[in-house]
């Protein structure tokens, strides 16, 4: 081989080096983006933030029906109760099948954490464990627009009551405007912000794709 053969086979060489080196540096900044994400998931949005919201009204909204259903026997309250144990079953039995569904997901197979599809399945892994976070805050919220109004109602009727049917109606009503208006608002920004992680994550994987 000449000089000039050896040169080009040199320079070559340097370029790989070179694009390999441009390509970890882009995939180290992507996972740095990564893991942002996923601290900020686990700070501020876990599960077990919104699993320790729902049994704070669970148990309460539980105690009220319960003490009303004791009061007066049978009526709304004990028909409260029964909504209300029916909706635990539900969501217990929804939030274990998208759990084992996310599970049945992950590939058990090692990859070396330099390659580009290791962060893939990071990312993969991250998002479908934000997926769940997003179907649990869902259910918490549609639970707390349903039974925050209803214990409300019957808190009220245990309080002050009883009411003509007419002043029941209103009471009912209002309960559902405030009380479900007010949580459907307060968990939307959280709800806002799980789908933006999950789009920035897919936009990260776009990017890996175009290394």
């Amino acid at each position: 081989m000449d000089s000039k053969d050896t040169l080009k086979a040199y320079t070559n060489k340097v370029k790989d080096l070179t694009d390999t080196g441009n390509i970890n540096y882009k995939l180290r900044n992507i996972h740095i983006d990564v893991e942002n994400i996923y601290e900020d998931i686990k700070s501020n949005k876990s599960s077990a933030i919104y699993k320790n919201i729902f049994w704070l009204l669970y148990i309460v909204a539980f105690i009220v029906f319960l003490v009303h259903t004791y009061r007066n026997g049978f009526g709304v309250g004990m028909i409260f109760l029964i909504f209300l144990i029916a909706y635990f079953f539900y969501f217990t039995y929804k939030i274990k099948m998208v759990i084992r569904a996310n599970i049945k997901s992950k590939k058990p197979d090692k990859i070396e954490p330099e390659k580009a599809e290791f962060l893939r399945d990071r990312i993969r892994y991250i998002s479908e464990g934000i997926r769940v976070t997003a179907i649990r805050a869902a259910m918490v919220r549609n639970f707390y627009i349903i039974f925050f109004p209803l214990m409300s109602f019957t808190l009220i009727d245990i309080l002050k009551g009883p009411f003509t049917l007419k002043s029941y109606i209103v009471i009912f009503i209002v309960a559902f405007i405030i009380g479900g208006a007010f949580w459907y608002y307060y968990f939307k920004n959280d709800l806002n912000d799980i789908e933006s992680d999950i789009d920035i994550l897919d936009e990260l994987k776009v990017k890996i794709s175009k290394l």
